[in-house]
């Protein structure tokens, strides 16, 4: 599994022309990012925090948390260390993309975890926003890209944008409670597995995560969404092996690698079970 610990190390591996404008924080618009950026970025972990204002999005997706994320407009998405995180970037969207490490805070807040639950895995990390909150948003990230050099300024600028984006949370905390126990389980499990599913792909192992047993998760996981818990798993791989396949410039063997096939004869054997295609073939059918 890729991680980059540093912001910097993000910009290399994905070919951004530019040095952060300090170590533990950088801010940047969307639209200042040339031809040159990879289209594509493959499943990493990133020893940072992330936020993203995505004002309109119209092609390319997000995979963060529980699904793939497309066509957002006025979202905010926030992103913890724990997450894994792919993107197929579109080269018109609109929107900001503001990165930190939790030690950039210090003294201002010092257990940012535990007071900004939405950097979770297990929780809610995506908002819609409302045109007031749109408006609000938008100025506090246009001020904090103006004083971006300005560490001493932009910090409680960012705490001041973590508070506003705590209440948002808490908005979608207050309604979560009219959601049945099932629904919720569903939730997690998902959610679980996009932080795991390159490294585990058996039910039992996020049973245990979620303290039922394998046949109960799968009981739950089939009457509310129609599908067997196993199937959730290998349609979220499936999901990235199409994305690899479409937009990296890796080989079969690579991909087959990065999703921590034993070998690419297993990768393939799969694929075309799924699809009904070798990966080779599915690439060439592709606009």
């Amino acid at each position: 599994m890729l991680l980059f610990n540093k912001i910097s190390d993000l910009y290399t591996a994905s070919s951004v022309k530019r040095l952060p404008n300090d170590e533990a924080f950088d801010i940047l618009l969307f639209n200042e990012l040339g031809a040159e950026v990879k289209k594509m970025m493959p499943p990493h972990r990133r020893g940072f925090l992330t936020i993203i204002f995505m004002k309109d999005q119209k092609s390319g997706q997000i995979s963060s948390n529980q699904n793939k994320h497309v066509a957002l407009s006025n979202a905010l998405l926030f992103q913890g260390t724990e997450h894994i995180f792919s993107f197929v970037r579109d080269e018109n969207v609109e929107g900001v993309v503001l990165l930190f490490n939790k030690s950039f805070l210090l003294p201002f807040i010092e257990n940012l975890d535990i007071k900004f639950p939405f950097f979770s895995v297990l929780n809610q990390n995506l908002f819609h926003l409302n045109s007031k909150e749109r408006q609000f948003f938008e100025q506090l990230f246009s001020l904090i890209y103006d004083q971006s050099a300005k560490a001493s300024i932009v910090k409680p600028l960012l705490v001041a944008l973590l508070e506003k984006s705590l209440q948002l949370y808490l908005t979608y905390s207050s309604e979560e409670q009219f959601l049945t126990k099932k629904m919720l389980t569903v939730r997690k499990y998902k959610n679980l597995i996009n932080n795991s599913f390159l490294e585990k792909k058996e039910v039992r192992y996020y049973a245990d995560q979620l303290n039922v047993s394998a046949n109960y998760l799968n009981e739950i996981i089939k009457s509310e969404t129609g599908i067997s818990a196993k199937r959730h798993i290998t349609e979220r791989l499936l999901l990235e092996a199409k994305n690899l396949l479409l937009y990296s410039e890796m080989d079969i063997a690579e991909i087959s690698h990065i999703l921590q096939f034993s070998e690419p004869t297993h990768f393939t054997k799969f694929f075309k079970k799924e699809t009904g295609l070798t990966p080779k073939n599915y690439q060439n059918q592709q606009p």
